[in-house]
């Protein structure tokens, strides 16, 4: 039969108008040109034929090499001849099976030794899952030597499985040194890609430039990281309008596209992610994204009312005169909100402060020194608001960052005020009723008002005094005792009032 083919073989190579291929009407010549011989009858499997690993030479080597065996079969032990140079040992290509195959259970591939005993020969298999963990995949009918798939596999738990292949004689004796098997679990698309958190939080500062990264979405698949099944494909579903962010399809890095981030149009911004394997056209899974916009200064503040006019009584500080209504559009609490309230013209001798309410963000003006309603009974002050942060390049203008506030002074009714205070004179020792002893004088700061003004004691605890209610001049009553407990190394100590006659403040 060797020399028929190799006369065909002569005659087709020497004959151009035929066309060798598996189309040829030799069934023999069919077989020769398939390396894996005949197909499986399931797409999702492959039942192995494997050749010997020699380098091919010509046409009749490779007939040599593959007409003694059949397609199917492997023999693990065999040795092929040699043809004039030292060949390598023949090393089994790994059998490829897919993950979740249902038509079990499968014959992955037959086994076979060379060696012909009396009562046949015996193989088995070793390994995992055959009777290491998981165990029951793999079996072997041990004359026939055909080995089964019995169980779906699973490549995310295990890719691959190393087996023990063994040829024995009926009474357990080795007639073949152990050989490997190995069997590829081949991926399929049965893990949806997921995202390692259900929802990613960015920030981005607001009128930030196109391209500015704000933060980046992560999925992973149980794949085959080496196959489309776990190529992943990044998308967004859903922004809103205007689209003002992009994802990279590969990186899932975000990123700002366009102008147009105003936080104080839109202070969040919430987009749905997609994830898909296949390189966009496999399963997928989805996520959110949540981007809030921070806050810059890029509102000036202002005053809601350009002119104000307020009213403060005289002779008093630490007061309150009035609030200064501040707005700012920027973020409330922030130093891009504080307003920072000055007083520029109008309070040449600092009558007056402004501190800000933390809480309204309002100017409160208060008295810091004493008003004098009859030597200035009215002011006018220009005050100006800023932020304690610097405003960004090229803000709105501020319409009303400045304002003129009007304050009327009010007048009260002063006490008067002696000239001096407190006043030192001296007697001699054992004066007479009647002696001369000091005139006291005061004066009413009411100078719009005509007021009199009185005195009177408030404090003479030996009575040795009396006052003229009209002109305030002070003379003794009596003969003061040297032995008076109220003289204190020689000196002795009286209040004297002054009031007036208008109301009472």
């Amino acid at each position: 039969m060797d020399t028929a083919l190799l006369l065909a073989l002569g005659l087709l190579a020497q004959t151009p108008s035929i066309r060798l291929g598996p189309e040829c009407c030799c069934p023999l010549w069919s077989t020769l040109l398939s390396p894996l011989g005949p197909q499986s009858p399931d797409p999702g499997l492959q039942a192995s034929t494997v050749s010997f690993t020699e380098q091919l030479e010509t046409l009749v080597s490779a007939w040599l090499t593959l007409a003694p065996r059949r397609p199917s079969t492997l023999y693990p032990w065999r040795r092929p001849p040699a043809l004039g140079r030292v060949r390598r040992a023949w090393v089994i290509p790994p059998i490829s099976v897919s993950e979740n195959y249902k038509g079990l259970p499968y014959m992955l591939v037959q086994i076979r030794s060379d060696k012909r005993q009396p009562g046949g020969v015996i193989y088995s298999i070793q390994g995992p899952g055959v009777d290491e963990e998981p165990l029951g995949l793999f079996s072997v009918e041990k004359f026939s030597g055909r080995v089964f798939l019995n169980a779906e596999l699973d490549r995310e738990k295990t890719s691959s499985y190393r087996l023990k292949v063994f040829a024995l004689d009926r009474g357990g004796s080795v007639l073949e040194e152990p050989t490997d098997l190995e069997i590829v679990v081949v991926d399929q698309n049965d893990n949806r890609p997921a995202f390692v958190q259900e929802v990613f939080a960015g920030r981005v500062l607001e009128g930030a430039a196109p391209g500015t990264y704000v933060t980046r979405a992560e999925a992973t698949d149980a794949d085959d990281p080496d196959t489309d099944n776990a190529a992943l494909h990044y998308s967004i579903l859903a922004q809103g309008s205007p689209e003002l962010f992009s994802i990279h399809e590969r990186t899932g890095e975000i990123r700002t596209v366009h102008v147009g981030l105003d936080r104080e149009a839109v202070t969040t911004y919430n987009l749905t992610l997609q994830v898909a394997d296949m390189s966009g056209q496999g399963l997928s899974a989805t996520a959110s994204a949540i981007i809030s916009v921070d806050d810059i200064n890029d509102n000036a503040p202002e005053f809601t009312r350009g002119k104000l006019l307020m009213e403060v009584t005289e002779a008093v500080s630490g007061v309150d005169v009035g609030r200064l209504e501040v707005e700012d559009r920027d973020l409330p609490g922030s130093p891009n909100w504080v307003a920072n309230v000055t007083i520029l013209e109008g309070d040449p001798e600092g009558h007056f402060g402004i501190r800000t309410d933390p809480r309204t963000n309002e100017g409160v003006l208060s008295v810091v020194k004493p008003l004098d309603y009859e030597s200035h009974a009215h002011y006018e002050l220009r005050v100006s608001v800023q932020n304690e942060a610097p405003l960004q390049a090229a803000p709105p203008r501020a319409q009303r960052g400045q304002a003129t506030v009007s304050i009327r002074v009010q007048d009260v009714n002063e006490a008067p005020v002696f000239l001096e205070n407190p006043l030192r004179t001296s007697l001699a020792e054992g004066a007479p009723p009647g002696t001369f002893v000091a005139s006291f004088s005061a004066q009413d700061p009411d100078t719009v008002q005509l007021q009199r003004v009185s005195y009177s004691k408030d404090y003479d605890p030996e009575d040795w005094l009396q006052v003229d209610g009209a002109t305030g001049q002070i003379q003794t009553r009596r003969v003061l005792s040297p032995a008076s407990p109220f003289l204190k190394d020689g000196w002795y100590r009286a209040i004297v009032l002054a009031l007036d006659d208008g109301e009472q403040p």
